[in-house]
């Protein structure tokens, strides 16, 4: 069992309304002064008199789950990239690239692709659509919503003539 040092300011974040969703976040997952303590289920469990029926398993810790679709959308980047070091385009991209494309991913609770709709299809260069669509698919599973639930998020990916991409969510910006 882990404990927390800053159990006391549990009730300090509940009375801010850092309880979101019906799920409580603990003051570790705040990063008060860089310090990530993990909160313990004991910590959780003492949010019973603001919350009934409060189940250990539904605490999140911002460490391990996203909270947003702008955090889900970088998380799932980062998982694309983590697969894919190669393809990566390294530094800042140029000014003139081969490709912009939009897509939007539909996934299953279990993190699977159910669905891709191309809001920006780089349709003039349909080669990278493809292979835009074949690293989503061989990425997959992708990592789990915080409450298992399907996600939907669109991302951008930016394509140099090398065939390596960035992800806007992550890109380290244009000349």
């Amino acid at each position: 069992m882990y404990t927390s040092k800053r159990a006391p300011l549990i009730k300090v974040f509940a009375a801010l309304g850092l309880c979101f969703g019906g799920t409580v976040y603990s003051p570790a997952s705040f990063a008060i002064d860089g310090d990530l303590t993990v909160a313990s289920i004991e910590s959780a469990r003492s949010f019973s008199n603001l919350q009934t029926n409060l189940n250990p398993e539904q605490v999140t810790y911002l460490g391990q789950s996203p909270i947003s679709s702008d955090q889900y959308r970088v998380r799932a980047a980062q998982h694309i990239y983590k697969l894919n070091k190669a393809k990566v385009y390294a530094g800042r991209m140029p000014p003139l690239l081969k490709a912009i494309g939009v897509v939007e991913i539909q996934l299953t609770p279990n993190g699977d692709i159910k669905n891709l709709k191309w809001s920006r299809p780089p349709s003039h260069v349909p080669e990278v659509m493809q292979e835009i669509e074949r690293t989503l698919r061989s990425a997959a599973p992708y990592p789990i919503s915080p409450k298992g639930e399907a996600v939907v998020f669109t991302e951008t990916w930016l394509w140099h003539k090398s065939d390596r991409f960035q992800l806007l969510s992550l890109t380290e910006g244009q000349d």
